[in-house]
């Protein structure tokens, strides 16, 4: 291997060794504070087949040469650069650094801000900047005039094969066939106001979804600040080869996000897609723990956001999750990603938003009814429906509490006035149950995915609230330990009732907890919502609201975890506790009120 040294100012790699010590295009040999590096270009005369992930491992190591133990490094790229940025994370993790960050130039993004001359930006953005700074973080920047491919030594054809791994691989005519709509989704589903941000979550494969929500809130809302998270895979490298200590630290700015967004009254929309399989190969325990920490640093700031601002989960699948709800193409990504935008139109009831909501507020005023009336306890029995009996899979009973309210498809916010849908799709009426009024046993109607991995047939046995067995055909112990490992995870935080879907109707399981769960009736470990707690919004912080919560005996935990429980074969009636009067709510998965 010949080593080639190319002029420095070739290069655009920022360090910052805390005298803002800089390397760039510019000639700067002779000032106090600026020290001059030379980059690195790879010439692979003797070693012409070594592949490009070898070339591109040589170059980071180069470049993270005079890294120190524990140093946060932090990357800016067009997204193009991406598989080089994952390969550079990795080397700096292998070599002891801290937190490795990324910043990525969408183009398409770009062009919008400057089409429309939008230059606000949130102000937790350059504090998060200014203290990576103080921590005497290296930053990185790449772009065409520093190409990483080429001072790797990738050839044309491999730098090509190496951005067509970012791309997407759907035509834009299939995706034309998901009829998206931006004015539905900001005015029926998010209430949005004139003016206000809003910040999105999606994958790099939504892009051409992201840049259409985008144009109409910059030319029909006169927002201004769009914050966007593709879904990337430097946490991969983080859980793979970050040390533990990495894992423990989580950065101040998230939390200054959380409350920037909270102040600006932030509207939050996540495209979600479902199970990606990003994760294979990662530690599960590694990645509970990083989830968890997450939580935990999050808990305050993020239950004070998502209760006063206004925010909606949106599905939109991906070439990566539909093969699993159509399995039956999965030789041919382009035809299922077709069949799953078509399905997801009459999911996501597009078009017809407006309508259901009404029929879902009428089913839901209908058990508040039933509810004031005292059938405050539900039982769920499973039948054999050739006999018609009860076949002792399901015999479960849960209760609501007495400030218990019945929620759907709304969540009110009173703060700026919005009227929001939460989740699309959205087919349940839920309410809040008492922690410890769990009794029997549940056998769940489908798969449930625990961090990354599908745990399949599982049966629950609950006394006094308590999960106190965990049964499964497949992955039970990983069930198990999110359980033991999440407090108050044993106990249920929430009770849904769902009938007559068109997702049932589909008859597939598209492995994502936001649609499937709206496919069937459904409970959820962890966290009760307190907004279904009449009272709440009396509470002045999140302290008061907690102390409020327990008194209740309605649950507290950093996770919320769906599962779902009902079908054809499952009979849920309602009970009157003090006459012992009964009423059917859902039988052969009709909403029978």
């Amino acid at each position: 291997m010949q080593i080639t040294r190319i002029n420095s100012a070739k290069t655009e790699l920022f360090f910052n060794t805390g005298n803002s010590q800089q390397i760039s295009s510019k000639n700067t040999d002779n000032s106090k504070n600026i020290t001059v590096l030379p980059s690195y270009e790879v010439a692979f005369t003797a070693l012409a087949k070594i592949t490009p992930a070898t070339k591109m491992k040589m170059y980071a190591e180069k470049i993270l040469n005079n890294l120190h133990e524990n140093q946060k490094v932090h990357i800016t790229a067009n997204s193009k650069y991406l598989p080089f940025m994952n390969i550079l994370s990795e080397t700096a993790y292998k070599k002891g650094s801290g937190k490795v960050q990324y910043k990525i130039i969408e183009p398409e993004f770009e062009a919008l801000k400057s089409k429309y001359n939008i230059t606000e930006s949130f102000d937790f953005e350059q504090a998060e900047k200014e203290a990576l700074k103080k921590e005497n973080a290296i930053f990185l920047n790449f772009s065409d005039k520093n190409n990483p491919y080429k001072f790797s030594g990738l050839t044309h054809l491999e730098e090509a094969k190496e951005i067509e791994k970012v791309k997407s691989i759907i035509p834009q005519k299939v995706y034309d066939k998901f009829k998206i709509s931006p004015e539905e989704i900001f005015k029926e589903g998010l209430d949005l106001k004139k003016g206000e941000s809003v910040v999105i979550l999606a994958e790099r494969e939504h892009i051409p979804f992201i840049t259409k929500l985008m144009d109409y809130l910059y030319s029909k809302n006169n927002t201004k600040l769009i914050k966007v998270h593709i879904s990337e895979d430097e946490k991969v490298s983080m859980l793979k080869y970050a040390k533990n200590k990495v894992l423990d630290e989580f950065p101040t700015f998230a939390k200054l996000a959380n409350e920037e967004y909270l102040a600006k009254d932030t509207a939050y929309l996540n495209l979600n897609a479902g199970f990606q399989n990003s994760m294979e190969g990662v530690d599960t325990d590694r990645l509970n723990y990083l989830n968890k920490t997450r939580a935990k640093a999050l808990a305050e700031s993020s239950n004070a956001r998502f209760a006063e601002t206004p925010w909606l989960i949106y599905y939109v699948p991906t070439t990566k999750t539909c093969i699993s709800a159509y399995p039956e193409l999965k030789e041919n990504p382009i035809k299922a990603i077709e069949q799953a935008y078509t399905d997801a139109n009459k999911i996501n009831r597009i078009g017809a938003l407006k309508e259901h909501r009404e029929e879902l507020i009428h089913r839901t005023n209908k058990m508040n009814e039933l509810a004031k009336q005292g059938f405050r306890k539900y039982h769920y029995i499973s039948y054999d429906l050739k006999t018609g009996k009860p076949d002792g899979k399901t015999d479960f009973q849960i209760e609501i509490s007495p400030k218990s309210k019945f929620m759907g498809p709304l969540l009110e916010y009173k703060k700026n006035n919005h009227s929001t849908i939460p989740n699309i799709p959205t087919e349940e009426s839920f309410s809040a149950p008492v922690a410890n009024s769990a009794e029997g046993i549940i056998s769940v109607t489908k798969p449930l995915l625990v961090n990354n991995k599908l745990v399949k047939g599982i049966v629950l046995k609950f006394k006094n609230g308590k999960v106190v067995d965990v049964k499964a055909d497949e992955n039970a112990e990983i069930l198990r330990k999110y359980i033991q490992s999440n407090e108050n995870a044993n106990r249920l935080g929430e009770v849904a009732f769902v009938a007559d879907s068109p997702i049932a109707k589909t008859g597939r399981f598209f492995n994502t907890t936001l649609v499937d769960e709206n496919a069937t009736c459904h409970l959820a470990l962890g966290n009760a919502y307190g907004d279904c707690i009449e009272g709440i919004d009396n509470c002045k912080s999140f302290k008061e609201a907690q102390k409020y919560l327990k008194a209740l005996n309605i649950n507290s935990s950093p996770i919320h975890k769906d599962f779902m429980v009902g079908g054809d074969n499952v009979k849920i009636t309602a009970i009157n506790p003090e006459t012992g009067e009964t009423k059917t709510i859902i039988e052969n998965d009709k909403f029978q009120l």
